[in-house]
């Protein structure tokens, strides 16, 4: 006799249960000793089970459950043979999948009495809703909205940071709000960029190329970028956004975009976890050291991880850096 023809014995005027296992909600049934004796389809695929493996069992026997998460659920089924509709909310199961492995699922549910030709409850009628989800969605705005206020706040920091510092090298009002400006164009870009990729890690030539086409337009042939598509972490590409931004400024100020044949050259590779970038400016004639010290020369100074060398070669300042990578190129929590 199939689990159908048994619930129709056991409980004669419920003629839906043709009707249920087409149901695409998971819903069972249980007696009065909470042991099942109905469970549709549905119910079946999202346990992966058979019938023949809870015909007839406790549910606690094919649900074990720790004492203190046992007696709430247990005490909301008592409700129910007693006549009260009752609602779990947000129960978290273990599923045995077909391959043995266990996997985590939230459940949601609702348990109606039901009542024999007496007005006797007999049986609990159960419907069940896999909400894990939901409830992972949840979870994700959750965090979203807590690293959004902590972005935020970062994001504010290094606004401040960089009006204090392009105020205190800037010549005149009209430099430092030229300067200024630029600087939270490039600050837009990269949160922008970062955003559009999921808050995940860009690489090093598309922070590269974005910086360099939004001072040169696109398309130009001013500069050449060599290097792997290497993967930087979501605090790596806006602490690499601000440093090319800054040389980049510089060059078309000082160097190689400040001269119609000025070319810029751009490399990097990796030894080991140490990434190697090489920022080569040629065809700048009378080249020299500066005489203050502006943003782009204290700029290494705020990572101090970083360990960069700048030299004035004959046709073009030369920056050298060597800089310590995570193994991922997601940082979780996002900084």
């Amino acid at each position: 006799m199939n689990h159908s023809s048994r619930l129709l014995d056991t409980l004669p005027n419920l003629a839906f249960a043709s009707v249920a296992d087409r149901w695409a909600l998971p819903l069972v049934v249980y007696d009065s000793e909470l042991r099942f004796v109905y469970a549709n389809k549905a119910y079946l695929e999202v346990t992966n089970t058979v019938w023949e493996q809870i015909d007839g069992q406790f549910i606690f026997d094919i649900f074990p459950e720790i004492p203190e998460r046992r007696a709430p659920v247990e005490a909301l089924m008592r409700r129910a043979l007693a006549g009260e509709t009752t609602s779990l909310d947000a129960v978290p199961y273990e599923i045995v999948m077909p391959d043995g492995s266990r996997e985590l699922r939230v459940w949601q549910a609702v348990q109606d009495p039901y009542r024999d030709a007496q007005g006797r409850v007999t049986h609990i009628i159960q419907r069940a809703d896999d909400i894990t989800a939901q409830v992972e969605l949840k979870r994700q705005n959750a965090y979203m909205h807590n690293e959004l206020a902590h972005w935020v706040r970062n994001m504010f920091s290094v606004v401040m940071a960089t009006s204090r510092i392009s105020g205190a090298t800037a010549d005149n009002i009209e430099t430092f709000v030229d300067d200024f400006n630029e600087r939270l164009v490039s600050m837009s870009r990269i949160y922008t960029s970062l955003n559009d990729n999921d808050w995940r890690g860009l690489s090093l030539r598309k922070v590269a190329s974005d910086e360099l086409e939004g001072l040169l337009g696109r398309g130009s042939n001013r500069y050449t970028l060599r290097g792997n598509d290497i993967m930087l972490t979501v605090k790596a590409s806006k602490d690499a956004a601000l440093i090319i931004h800054e040389l980049a400024a510089n060059a078309r100020k000082f160097g190689c975009f400040s001269v119609p044949d000025g070319h810029l050259t751009f490399e990097w590779y990796m030894e080991g976890r140490i990434l190697h970038a090489h920022w080569t400016e040629t065809g700048v004639p009378d080249v020299r050291p500066p005489t203050r010290s502006g943003f782009g020369s204290q700029l290494f100074e705020m990572f101090p991880k970083i360990k960069a060398t700048r030299t004035f070669a004959a046709d073009g300042v030369k920056v050298k850096a060597e800089v310590p990578l995570i193994k991922s190129p997601i940082d979780m929590p996002v900084s």
